[in-house]
């Protein structure tokens, strides 16, 4: 019998190294056109360093089966603006915005970096498993969970709908890619916790 996959916070250098190698894997780049539109891609390269820094604000979140992670969930503050470029744009884009009648600037929100699942442990709603994971560790600090989409990215929109995450807004960025802005209001539902 196969072990369990299990949620945690990666905190060992050998679950980030398995992080990056599964991040590569799944790069757009790196995957060919019918398994980028079937399956999904990712988008953006981390290293180890800034993996690092990112944890300590924001561990991220692994789905790992003995000692091999099968799915992670990036995710980071906006001290990280300065260290990854596309940050820049997108956190002042979306300060600017209006949510519920306030400015999303004005609230604490965690932006999700990056999510993606091994080929091997697909269909099993591990984004799901990760993200309400990610909601229970960080739900306290901060209001809303928001990220960027490709919007060529057709399977992870569907799974961000699913998950909860609202569309707020579109845009494109400098390099003509089209984006949808989503977000997860971490309040609803939490009532009575």
């Amino acid at each position: 019998m196969e072990a369990p996959i299990k949620l945690t916070l990666a905190r060992k250098d050998y679950q980030l190294k398995q992080i990056l190698e599964l991040q590569r894997a799944n790069l757009m780049e790196s995957v060919d056109a019918d398994t980028a539109s079937t399956q999904g891609f990712v988008t953006a390269t981390h290293d180890l360093p800034l993996l690092k820094r990112m944890g300590e604000t924001a561990a991220p979140v692994i789905a790992i089966r003995e000692r091999t992670v099968l799915g992670y969930c990036l995710a980071m503050d906006r001290s990280f603006k300065e260290d990854v470029p596309a940050l820049t744009f997108l956190i002042e884009r979306q300060d600017g915005l209006l949510h519920r009648g306030q400015l999303l600037g004005e609230s604490e929100y965690l932006i999700m970096g990056q999510i993606c699942v091994a080929e091997e442990a697909r269909g099993q709603k591990l984004p799901d498993r990760m993200y309400k994971y990610l909601r229970a560790c960080y739900h306290l600090r901060y209001t809303y969970c928001v990220t960027a989409v490709d919007a060529r990215n057709t399977r992870s929109l569907r799974v961000h709908e699913r998950v909860g995450f609202d569309e707020l807004d579109r845009f494109t960025s400098a390099d003509g890619r089209n984006w949808v802005l989503v977000i997860w209001n971490w309040r609803d539902g939490m009532e009575g916790f």
